[in-house]
């Protein structure tokens, strides 16, 4: 028959709410660094705001090196210009070409600005993602 013994017991007691307590303070103590820093992201977007009609929505995210402009408009037009690939190309084609040089000036050479339409709040799966790097790279006509 095991029998427990007290001095144990009130030992674990107390160093369960003590490791507690340390784990909260290493999570604090690392929270800053935990905190993703958006304010590139919020620049490009604000870049980019003025170029699109008002009703449409946008946002950054990076994806390993590249930092991936989300953009969706209204519903149907979402979905007329999903099925429009010319039309899509062409209004993914000047998103790009409105990011301004003071914007890339800041890009490293191994990173790059992509667009890409969310449709339905869906992006991803099945989406045409735009490199703006390749696409700004092409010689002109």
């Amino acid at each position: 028959m095991a029998h427990d013994d007290p001095t144990e017991m009130t030992m674990n007691r107390l160093l369960a709410p003590i490791s507690i307590t340390l784990a909260a303070i290493a999570l604090a103590v690392n929270f800053p660094a935990l905190a993703v820093d958006r304010t590139f992201q919020i620049e490009v977007e604000n870049s980019l705001k003025g170029t699109l009609p008002s009703n449409w929505w946008l946002h950054g995210s990076w994806r390993d090196q590249t930092l991936v402009v989300f953009v969706s408009p209204p519903t149907q037009e979402s979905f007329n210009l999903w099925y429009d690939t010319r039309r899509q190309k062409e209004t993914l084609e000047n998103l790009c070409k409105a990011i301004p040089a003071a914007i890339w000036n800041r890009v490293q050479t191994d990173q790059d600005i992509a667009v890409e339409q969310v449709v339905g709040g869906n992006g991803g799966k099945g989406s045409f993602q735009f490199s703006c790097r390749k696409y700004l790279a092409q010689p002109t006509d």
